[in-house]
């Protein structure tokens, strides 16, 4: 009798353990890296998303651990590791890693009217961290940066929630 108690007290403790994690948040750690400032940022690099510009010159970069989570209520901190320049992230909602983002080229920014926009951090200053939260549904969604020319600089990437 004692044995099976034993088990029985076992098979609890491992049924809580998962049902709590499974109703953990999923934490996103993202970072926004620019290596050169605003240096070589008067010409467009043509490298925004689906643009399938040779990411190895991109000059800043937003970097997302993980970058699958699971379904539900999912936290992103963010930090920008840049010494000079303030960054932004904006989260949206997105088919694929192919599709293209409407892009205003007199601003040098994405069309923010034609995406919509789930949660961001509107400006974060070097050696800073923030975060937002989001209940988010199984889908593809793009983390980028929409300062002046800093999306075309390669400042974007995408997270997947299943």
């Amino acid at each position: 009798m004692l044995k099976l108690l034993k088990r029985a007290g076992g098979v609890l403790i491992i049924t809580a353990l998962t049902a709590t994690a499974a109703y953990a948040e999923a934490v996103v750690q993202v970072t926004l890296i620019d290596k050169a400032g605003m240096a070589g940022l008067s010409k467009s690099m043509k490298l925004g998303m689906g643009m399938k510009g040779d990411m190895k010159n991109a000059k800043m970069a937003v970097n997302a651990n993980p970058k699958v989570v699971t379904r539900g209520t999912v936290k992103f901190n963010v930090t920008n590791l840049a010494s000079e320049l303030v960054h932004e992230v904006i989260l949206a909602e997105v088919n694929d890693e192919n599709q293209t983002l409407t892009y205003d080229e007199t601003r040098d920014v994405v069309d923010e009217e034609t995406i919509q926009t789930l949660g961001q951090v509107a400006e974060i200053a070097p050696s800073r961290t923030a975060s937002f939260t989001l209940d988010l549904k199984p889908g593809k969604y793009i983390l980028y940066c929409n300062y002046g020319g800093h999306f075309m600089a390669g400042m974007w990437t995408v997270v997947e929630v299943e």
